[in-house]
């Protein structure tokens, strides 16, 4: 590919001012790093990658505005439809077609190719789309086991930096996709709305700063059965940017997991959140909720159950966590 000018992607800006107050990730998780200001949308382009947890700082030379694009996360798939290339989609999660998660699905209805779980796609499956540019984040290890194969293969990658885990990676994220696909102006006013959203959503004290914050127990059903929220999940970064703070790090939890009923009681949260990764409602929390112990906690009343989608506070809702942050901070505030 021919080499030119670096051009860049939209700045973070003011998220540091809201984001993760008193929540930062990990010591050994690396701070994302913003690319340079974005200039004129112009091809060909080289888009500087920064170092992350997905790999070494590195260069990547677009030749051409990509037209048939490869989504390998919903994350990506999602940011690209809001940034109006839904019709050069080419394959992308089938999960980002369910309402629950996905705020795209008739746009991407159309997209030929789709793929149950990211883990289990093979580079097979992404060559035979013919994308001219594959887009994926260091999650499920598909960077591990496809990214090199593709860019063997003469394929165009992007591999993000880092996950979609906090509001500052999301956004990190959203600007190399921008620069990437010459959409950097949209992709700039996209994070500029969730920097403001966020900003105006956020409780008065973030939960990590309040020594009296409520203590909340998050659970998502995306495993087919009640998992606990842990670890730096972006839904626990909008948790504490809300005013409480998560029980699973009581509970000695460092990943999201199985969660059992012995937990929920000693744990004894001021609330819990169940997150619908699947559009099943309660369902599968039904039993977790009904045993006879979890009944006697105060948190598994009904009025100190919040029920979320999985787009009001997963970093692919985009948007839709703006709102369902604002809906978060005023639940969090009636638990004190």
């Amino acid at each position: 590919m021919s080499t030119s000018r670096t051009t860049a992607a939209a700045t973070l800006a003011a998220l540091s001012l809201i984001a993760l107050a008193g929540c930062s990730p990990a010591a050994d998780t690396p701070e994302p790093q913003a690319p340079a200001p974005a200039t004129a949308a112009e091809f060909p382009r080289t888009i500087e990658i920064p170092a992350g947890g997905g790999g070494q700082a590195h260069n990547l030379t677009i030749d051409a505005a990509p037209q048939a694009i490869a989504a390998l996360d919903y994350e990506s798939a999602e940011v690209l439809a809001e940034l109006g290339l839904a019709d050069r989609l080419v394959l992308i999660p089938e999960a980002v077609l369910n309402p629950t998660l996905g705020g795209h699905v008739e746009s991407l209805s159309g997209v030929a190719t789709t793929f149950p779980v990211a883990m289990n796609l093979d580079t097979e499956t992404v060559i035979a789309t013919a994308p001219d540019l594959v887009v994926m984040s260091p999650r499920h290890g598909a960077e591990d086991s496809i990214g090199a194969v593709l860019e063997q293969a003469g394929l165009a990658t992007l591999q993000l930096p880092d996950s979609w885990t906090t509001p500052e990676m999301l956004a990190q994220n959203v600007a190399l996709i921008g620069e990437t696909t010459g959409t950097e102006d949209a992709a700039g006013d996209l994070i500029e709305e969730m920097e403001a959203g966020y900003a105006a959503g956020a409780a008065t004290t973030a939960g990590a700063d309040n020594a009296d914050a409520p203590r909340v127990l998050v659970l998502t059903n995306q495993a087919g059965r009640p998992f606990a929220t842990a670890g730096h999940a972006f839904p626990l970064h909008l948790l504490n940017l809300a005013g409480a703070v998560s029980v699973s790090d009581e509970l000695g939890m460092r990943a999201t997991g199985p969660i059992s009923a012995e937990q929920i009681v000693q744990a004894n949260p001021d609330g819990i959140v169940l997150v619908d990764m699947n559009g099943s409602g309660d369902t599968m929390y039904a039993e977790l909720l009904e045993n006879p112990a979890v009944a006697t906690v105060p948190a598994a009343s009904d009025d100190r159950l919040m029920r979320v989608t999985g787009r009001d506070v997963q970093a692919l809702g985009l948007g839709a966590t703006v709102s369902g942050l604002a809906s978060l901070t005023e639940w969090v505030s009636e638990l004190g």
